[in-house]
């Protein structure tokens, strides 16, 4: 039987990532943030060297937000649902249950951007939901990064169902917060840098982690693979980040 998020969670923000496609290693970078203001929603831009990475690799804001206003407020929650299929899609339903979200669930625009990532298939913007103040239990779907070059299984030997440990690599040299990703013990990925921050910020207060496999679609040259991660908070000491192994 097919798990769902049970939990949804109403964002405070959300933060906006670019990827460059013309990297050859396809770096996202975080590029700024979507947050209720004065009630409405703005888009603040980032600063800092990961801007500035970005702009090197050709970052030159999103479409109708140019860069040289740090804030902008109008019309942005217009621009950004554009990303989403209108409600009144005969599809919509099904829209939801690819993103493990209820066909049936109360979610506002903000939300779903956050929880379905908006992604389109050519700009290479993201938006992540940060969870800064989750409950107790809480789950979201992520796509396994590099499964195409790093996994040591084919999407056709994954079922749905199938649990994916999620394995700490401080001593990655690219990425020191890097997380692998596997089941049975043979690697898949690793978590993309969009969900670093979150997923480490619970291991921090003692998380529990359990990941199943949600769905695989794309094609041979490119597949792609979903995870329902779930996170459980609890009271006790967290302990080290090298010491952790999360098992579904």
């Amino acid at each position: 039987m097919t798990r769902f998020i049970e939990h949804l969670v109403e964002p405070q923000r959300l933060l906006l990532y670019w990827q460059a496609r013309e990297s050859k290693k396809r770096s996202r970078y975080r590029v700024g943030q979507l947050v209720m203001k004065g009630g409405q929603i703005v888009l603040q831009y980032d600063h800092g060297p990961e801007m500035a990475e970005a702009r090197k690799m050709g970052f030159e804001g999103y479409p109708a937000f140019p860069l040289k206003q740090v804030e902008h407020s109008h019309q942005v929650i217009e621009a950004f649902k554009r990303r989403l299929p209108p409600r009144s899609r005969g599809d919509f339903s099904r829209y939801l249950e690819l993103r493990a979200i209820p066909s049936d669930a109360e979610i506002s625009d903000f939300a779903l951007l956050g929880y379905s990532g908006a992604k389109l298939p050519n700009d290479g913007f993201e938006l992540v939901h940060p969870f800064d103040d989750p409950p107790e239990a809480f789950e979201v779907l992520v796509e396994i990064a590099g499964f195409r070059h790093e996994a040591e299984l084919n999407a056709a030997e994954l079922s749905e169902g199938d649990p994916v440990q999620f394995v700490p690599e401080p001593e990655n040299s690219v990425e020191a917060q890097a997380i692998r990703m596997e089941s049975a013990g043979h690697k898949l990925g690793y978590v993309p840098r969009g969900h670093l921050d979150m997923l480490h910020r619970m291991l921090d207060r003692g998380a529990e982690l359990d990941g199943e496999v949600f769905r695989t679609n794309g094609n041979p040259e490119r597949p792609l693979v979903y995870v329902l991660t779930r996170i459980r908070l609890d009271d006790r000491p967290a302990m080290p980040a090298n010491a952790l192994r999360m098992q579904a």
